[in-house]
């Protein structure tokens, strides 16, 4: 049997679509393996895994959903690799607005902030602002939740947030919608 007598079926969750779609055509026209391509929210694919009993491949955004993926058996343990890594950073609007360089401005005044309460970015803005010991300040000005790294930058194109906690990969894939602001390393 050649390897072109072989499919492979990926699943892919959020941001991580767009590279890993243009990795797959690549491979496809290299190899000559046909790939099949579903893409949703990690508990929607960990669903479609075991109802169909079948997959080859599966990406997601943070460590602690693989995590998730080899305690309920859609993933064999052992056999996870890191494809890249990613910074927790600040993103706002194009243009930024607001003139946000620092974590220590969404403090102030007026400042509307976005976070994920599900996907690859949950918890990430508890994190970041707990290591920086500003956890109190910086609550009050979370008016939005999103369940997902898309429908978080979706809090920032339509204006609803100035500002969200995200990954710098995200200049990636929206990169003429968003700017990035840097953290510290430590954070």
């Amino acid at each position: 049997m050649s390897v072109r007598d072989y499919s492979l079926h990926v699943y892919s969750a959020g941001a991580v679509v767009p590279p890993l779609q243009e990795s797959l055509s690549v491979f496809e026209r290299r190899e000559g393996v046909q790939c099949r391509f579903t893409s949703g929210k990690p508990e929607a694919l960990f669903k479609a895994i075991r109802h169909n009993m079948e997959g080859d491949v599966i990406s997601c955004g943070a460590e602690y959903v693989h995590d998730e993926a080899e305690d309920i058996g859609v993933l064999v343990k052992g056999t996870r690799r890191s494809l890249g890594y990613r910074r927790s950073v600040l993103i706002t609007q194009e243009g930024n607005p607001k003139g946000i360089a620092k974590l220590e401005d969404l403090c102030g005044q007026g400042i509307r902030i976005g976070t994920a309460t599900g996907g690859c970015l949950k918890g990430v803005w508890d994190d970041v602002c707990s290591k920086a010991g500003l956890i109190e300040e910086i609550r009050p000005h979370i008016v939005e939740h999103a369940d997902a790294c898309g429908s978080l930058m979706g809090l920032i194109h339509s204006g609803r947030v100035d500002v969200i906690f995200g990954w710098n990969a995200f200049k990636k894939i929206w990169e003429d919608t968003c700017e990035l602001v840097e953290l510290p390393r430590n954070l």
